[in-house]
């Protein structure tokens, strides 16, 4: 006998923590001094305009998840647009102050580092692991 083949619905991917806007604007100001950090590390003063350069690192918000993004610039007269933007780390609230840390991979897929940190932690490692910065 042939077995029947259905659809069945999935959970959404979402975590069903939410969060408000007091919180959101909290963990981003608590970020702030490591993007700076970054900033002043990786953003060069004169860079070499033959080539994509790094211009701006900073926090975006989608859902519950925190972006680290960094945004890039481009002189060549073949460029598709003279800036574009690339997500590095990624961490999601996953409730009680918890954060899952994630970095994106050279295949454009995120890549879970650890669950259940604090945001210190969360930012600790981002200081000490050269996958989880910026490439300048």
């Amino acid at each position: 006998m042939k077995k029947q083949k259905a659809w069945i619905k999935t959970s959404s991917g979402k975590s069903g923590k939410t969060m408000s806007d007091f919180e959101k604007q909290r963990i981003t100001a608590d970020c702030q001094p490591l993007v700076e950090q970054f900033k002043i590390q990786y953003i060069r003063s004169n860079p070499d305009k033959r080539f994509n350069y790094l211009i701006d690192i900073y926090t975006r918000w989608r859902g519950n998840h925190l972006y680290f993004c960094q945004k890039y610039k481009s002189d060549d007269e073949n460029r598709i647009a003279d800036e574009f933007e690339v997500k590095f780390v990624r961490l999601e609230y996953t409730g009680h102050n918890l954060f899952s840390l994630s970095y994106l991979r050279h295949t454009e897929q995120w890549f879970l580092i650890a669950t259940d940190l604090t945001l210190p932690d969360c930012l600790k490692m981002m200081k000490q692991i050269p996958t989880l910065q910026p490439i300048g």
